[in-house]
């Protein structure tokens, strides 16, 4: 990606996630607590303070003992509880060599223009490197497909223009060995595994605003259509059994310790 580009993309990644960030911080928050879960247990074991890259409103970092945020989102940090937070981008992180125990990065790597040097700066201020992401291509789930669909009755789409700049983003490193690679090219030994991760059915309401609040579908629909929407989303997720709406997330965990 050129440089023009990749300066455009990361301009609309952050507007989008500063527009997002109440209703992220809201009902996106308590989804990825349960999906970050796996990587906030391997890096909890290390003493020291994490570098929370990518913090967002602070979903990995509330599950850490001690963390700096760095986001490039100003509005996302605004909701971040952390108390040290840093605007900055994760390609030129402004921190010296070293200067932290682990850093992670929760759903972070798969919006990056270049992952390549992200990870690579993740290697440098720390000597552990955490990374999680979505398997690529996604599984199935029925009710994120009910949403898509009624998404795209209603608003004649089920992605907003980020979110699809956000799947070639999260396609090219969706696989344990994309991740792996990215370790091994910061000069870490590297472990990359495929995890899953069960998420309990929250209640319609609770899955829809998630859906609706996060930056791949934020905006598509108005306020004055939410509740239709609601109603048609409901109607059909109502007709799913309960096995259907256990959400088995396949994540790619990947550790990387410098060698």
């Amino acid at each position: 990606m050129s440089p023009s580009r990749s300066r455009l993309v990361k301009h609309e990644l952050a507007s989008a996630y500063d527009r997002a960030a109440p209703a992220f911080a809201d009902d996106a928050d308590p989804v990825y607590a349960l999906l970050n879960r796996p990587l906030a247990d391997a890096l909890a074991r290390l003493s020291g303070r994490t570098l929370d890259v990518a913090a967002g409103s602070g979903a990995l970092g509330r599950l850490l003992p001690a963390t700096v945020a760095v986001d490039i989102s100003g509005g996302q940090l605004a909701h971040n509880p952390t108390a040290l937070k840093v605007r900055g981008d994760a390609e030129w992180l402004p921190f010296r060599d070293g200067a932290f125990a682990a850093a992670g990065c929760a759903f972070g790597i798969n919006h990056f223009p270049d992952p390549v040097a992200a990870t690579a700066e993740m290697g440098r201020v720390a000597p552990v490197v955490g990374l999680l992401t979505w398997v690529r291509p996604e599984p199935p789930y029925a009710p994120k497909q009910i949403v898509n669909d009624v998404l795209g009755r209603r608003a004649g789409r089920s992605r907003t223009d980020v979110g699809a700049l956000l799947d070639d983003l999260g396609n090219a490193v969706g696989s344990a060995e994309a991740v792996g690679d990215l370790l091994r090219g910061a000069g870490l030994r590297s472990d990359a595994r495929v995890i899953e991760v069960d998420v309990p059915w929250p209640g319609v309401d609770a899955w829809l605003a998630y859906r609706l609040g996060i930056p791949t579908a934020a905006g598509l629909v108005s306020d004055d259509d939410q509740p239709h929407v609601r109603r048609e989303v409901a109607a059909a997720i109502g007709t799913l059994s309960p096995a259907e709406l256990l959400w088995r997330a396949r994540l790619v965990l990947g550790l990387g310790r410098r060698v």
